[in-house]
């Protein structure tokens, strides 16, 4: 069977037509800076409080303050007796206005180590949802 050769529709655009004008972009619209959660998030403070209740410097009720109740248990059940310090002040970052993602160098047993939490403002408090310290 021969090829069969069908006609294409028109895709050039008018020669001559009036020029279109391109319509001027919308301006940017200005957004306030929401306000800090209340209170304002002091990280050093809550790791602290973290790392002396896992060295057993403090109790592990404290946990219970301060961080989500299935976090509070597993935090509780590694605790020894160990000195830990903060090398540096910790660094946060606000993925948003109400999460605070931290993470600090500390120094346990002679080794330099690294942990890192997340806390969660709500009901007017930071409460830790997730703590790690990297081994």
């Amino acid at each position: 069977m021969p090829p069969v050769v069908r006609r294409l529709p028109a895709y050039e655009p008018p020669v001559g037509g009036p020029p279109r004008i391109p319509l001027p972009r919308p301006r940017p619209v200005w957004v306030p800076v929401p306000e800090p959660p209340y209170p304002a998030l002091d990280a050093a403070r809550l790791l602290s409080v973290v790392l002396e209740v896992l060295d057993g410097r403090r109790p592990a009720r404290l946990l219970r303050e301060i961080a989500v109740p299935a976090l509070a248990a597993r935090l509780s059940g590694s605790v020894r007796a160990r000195t830990t310090r903060m090398v540096r002040p910790p660094r946060v970052c606000h993925p948003s206005r109400l999460v605070a993602e931290m993470s600090v160098t500390l120094r346990r047993e002679g080794r330099v180590l690294a942990a890192a939490g997340r806390a969660e403002n709500a009901g007017g408090r930071w409460w830790f949802t997730s703590f790690t310290v990297l081994e």
